[in-house]
């Protein structure tokens, strides 16, 4: 959804990167642990990926019940900051869903240029 969104903007699209991906599964099993979302230190987990990056940015939400994609993109899209980043000055991108014991889903996006 955030390379069409890009792709919408005439903007490049953002590659996958495990690195990434493994501090947003990290993020997210955390707020799910906490039961709530916050910003924790993903921002500066990201910049240690080796990807040369000087620059990061991270989504997180939650939906409840359980996951859903297109409802927290929404919500990404709706919101000034959040869409700020999906259109950022990025090129990598990571992201995971954890399901809390709550039943709800959280979710990290992480970014890095």
């Amino acid at each position: 959804m955030s390379n069409q969104a890009r792709a919408n903007a005439g903007l490049a699209p953002l590659q996958w990167n495990s690195c990434l991906a493994g501090v947003a599964q990290l993020h997210s099993r955390e707020m799910a642990l906490a039961g709530h979302i916050y910003h924790g230190d993903g921002v500066q987990r990201d910049l240690q990926c080796g990807l040369g990056s000087n620059r990061s940015g991270e989504n997180v939400g939650m939906t409840s019940p359980g996951i859903d994609d297109n409802r927290i993109f929404a919500g990404f899209m709706a919101s000034a900051g959040h869409k700020a980043n999906i259109l950022g000055p990025y090129r990598y991108i990571g992201t995971a869903w954890v399901t809390g014991s709550d039943g709800a889903g959280y979710v990290s996006v992480e970014f890095a240029s």
